[in-house]
């Protein structure tokens, strides 16, 4: 980044001996107006664009009156980010969602151009698809194994119930 000065929100703050604050990037907060939530928590989202605003994931800038940088953040609508500030959530699912909800922003704003990567997204080469490696060509289930195997034992626990 030759010829381009930082100066973020977190430089100025230090200087002044003030609090750890985050960098503003208003092209990042500007880019969550009218976008669709990147969360998408089921049962909580209003799938309302109108409603998006960049929310400021859990990072050790981000505290008591401060905000976490700007890049450090997901797109989403209001009632997603009422859940997750809230954290009406398991602490597992929160962090699962804040994840997904990161990424899918992240490769909006490469799209958009915001953030810049050191290659060309669209001349970048995709993975191929691996073959399987079932003589069928189609995976087979084990009726025993549970697709998601932990969901009842987080339950169990919930109730009470001992650590298998």
């Amino acid at each position: 980044m030759d010829g381009i000065a930082v100066d973020s929100q977190a430089d100025r703050s230090r200087a002044k001996g003030g609090a750890l604050m985050g960098m503003i990037v208003q092209k990042l907060r500007d880019s969550a107006r009218g976008r669709d939530c990147t969360f998408e928590i089921p049962g909580v989202c209003n799938r309302n664009p109108e409603t998006s605003v960049l929310c400021h994931a859990p990072s050790e800038v981000k505290g008591m009156g401060s905000k976490g940088h700007d890049f450090n953040a997901a797109i989403g609508c209001c009632a997603c980010h009422a859940a997750l500030d809230e954290h009406r959530l398991d602490r597992e699912d929160e962090l699962r969602i804040w994840l997904r909800g990161c990424q899918r922003t992240l490769t909006i704003w490469i799209e958009a151009g915001l953030v810049m990567v050191g290659a060309d997204p669209a001349n970048l080469k995709r993975r191929p698809k691996r073959k399987t490696k079932w003589a069928s060509g189609k995976i087979q289930s084990n009726p025993t194994i549970p697709s998601r195997p932990f969901t009842s034992t987080r339950a169990a626990l919930r109730e009470g119930a001992e650590r298998p």
